[in-house]
C-alpha cells in the first residue's frame, strides 16, 4: 500500500480500457495493482483523476501543467481526491508528493473526523502533511486554531484530528505526507512548528518548492528504490530546514529580498515551461508587479528573462534527449514539450548552447549496436 493510500483512504480502482490508458499502462509494468511498486519501475509523474473528468479534459491539463501526456488513472464513483479536486498529480512509485488541482471551497480532513481508512482497514500514519497553495489563500482550522496561508506559503500540520480547509480562488494546492521517523521534530508538540505559516520567503521552503516541481515533472531519473529513499530523505531534510528557519526575523537585507523575489519568479518559470504562450508579461501579472520590475530582477544576473527562460528549456531538452531510451521521442517532439514553437530556431539555439546538435547528443545517448 502506498502512500496515497494511507494518507488519503483512497483505494487504487479497477478501470475498464475503454475508460483510460492508465490501466493497459499499468498492467504492462508487471506492477501489481493493490501493491507498491518499490522501485522497480521507472519514476515518472502520474495522474489520479476524479470520475467526474472526462479523458479529454484531464490529457488537456496534463499538456498545460507538464508539456505532454503521462499515464493516468480515475478513482471509482464515490471515492474523491484529496480536497475533493478534480486531478491530482503525483508521481509512480509514489514518494508523497501530491498537487491537487481544481479543488472544492470547502474540505474537512478527515471528512467527518472519521479515521483515515487504507486499503487494510485504519491507518495510523502519516500522522503530518505539509500544505502549500500556489494561489490564493487557504484557510486552515484545527482545534480552535486557525492560520491563513497566501499563495506559495506552507504549514506542516497533524492531521490526526479533524482539521477544516476553506479555499479562496485556489487553482493548485500542493500536499506532502511526512514521516516523523525521518523527521523526529514533528512528534515534539512543543517545538516541532506545527500550524505555523511559513513565509514564502523562508530559505527551505524555496529550495524545497524548486525540489520538488523537478520530481513532480520527472526530471530526476529516481528509477531504483534506493534513489527514491535518498529522495524522500531529502524532502524530509528541507522539511526540517524549513522548519527551524521559521523564527529568523521577517525583515532582510534589501538584497535577500531581491533573490527570494527571484527565486519564486523562477519557480513560477520552471512551472510553466512547457507553455509556448510564457511570457515576462504572465509571470508579472503573477507576481502582481509590472514587466518592467522582473526585467530589473533579472538584469542583476546580468540577463534578460528571454536569455533566462531559453538557457532552462534548452537544458531541459538537453537532460530529455541524453535520458532516451530506446528510439524515445523525436528531436521535434522534444522541442514542442519543452516550449520551442519553432524548430529551426530550437536547432540554432541548441547548437549555439552546447557545440553539438540535438540529433548528435540523442546519438550519443543510445547504445551501440550489438
Amino acid at each position: 500500500m502506498d502512500l496515497r493510500e494511507r494518507v488519503m483512504g483512497l483505494r487504487r480502482t479497477e478501470v475498464p480500457k475503454a475508460m483510460d490508458v492508465a490501466v493497459a499502462t499499468r498492467s504492462r509494468s508487471g506492477v501489481a495493482r493493490g501493491g507498491d511498486a518499490a522501485g522497480s519501475e521507472t519514476f515518472s509523474p502520474f495522474w489520479l483523476v476524479s470520475s467526474m473528468v472526462e479523458r479529454e479534459e484531464a490529457s488537456a491539463l496534463s499538456h498545460k501543467v507538464l508539456g505532454h501526456g503521462v499515464a493516468r488513472e480515475a478513482v471509482g464513483a464515490g471515492l474523491s481526491l484529496p480536497f475533493d479536486a478534480r486531478c491530482v498529480l503525483t508521481t509512480r512509485p509514489d514518494i508523497g508528493l501530491m498537487s491537487c488541482f481544481s479543488p472544492a471551497p470547502r474540505w474537512s480532513w478527515p471528512q467527518g473526523g472519521a479515521a483515515l481508512r487504507g486499503g487494510a482497514g485504519l491507518q495510523k500514519a502519516p500522522r503530518h502533511v505539509l500544505v502549500r497553495p500556489a494561489d490564493g489563500r487557504v484557510a486552515i482550522e484545527q482545534a480552535g486554531r486557525r492560520i491563513v496561508l497566501r499563495a506559495r506559503e506552507a504549514a506542516v500540520i497533524c492531521v490526526g484530528c479533524e482539521t477544516q480547509f476553506s479555499l479562496v480562488e485556489i487553482g493548485r494546492i500542493d500536499l506532502i505526507a511526512l514521516d516523523a521517523t525521518r523527521l523526529p521534530a514533528l512528534d515534539d508538540a512543543h517545538d516541532s512548528g506545527l500550524m505555523q505559516a511559513m513565509p514564502r520567503g523562508n530559505r527551505g521552503l524555496q529550495v524545497l518548492a524548486h525540489y520538488g516541481a523537478l520530481l513532480m515533472r520527472g526530471l530526476l531519473p529516481l528509477n531504483s528504490a534506493g534513489l527514491q529513499s535518498l529522495a524522500i530523505g531529502h524532502i524530509h531534510d528541507l522539511v526540517g530546514i524549513m522548519l527551524a528557519e521559521r523564527d529568523l526575523p521577517a525583515s532582510m537585507p534589501a538584497i535577500d529580498r531581491r533573490s527570494g523575489r527571484l527565486a519564486a519568479i523562477k519557480a513560477d518559470v520552471e512551472a510553466r515551461l512547457e507553455r509556448r504562450d510564457l511570457s515576462i508579461d504572465m509571470i508579472a501579472a503573477l507576481h502582481g508587479v509590472s514587466s518592467r520590475a522582473i526585467q530589473k530582477l533579472f538584469e542583476s544576473e546580468r540577463r534578460t528573462f528571454s536569455d533566462y527562460v531559453l538557457e532552462r528549456r534548452l537544458e531541459r531538452a538537453w537532460h530529455r534527449l541524453v535520458t532516451i531510451e530506446g528510439r524515445g521521442p523525436t528531436i521535434s517532439t522534444v522541442a514542442f514539450e519543452v516550449g520551442f514553437g519553432d524548430l529551426s530556431y530550437f536547432n540554432r539555439s541548441f547548437r549555439k548552447r552546447f557545440g553539438r546538435s540535438p540529433s548528435q547528443v540523442k546519438a550519443g545517448a543510445q547504445p551501440e549496436p550489438a
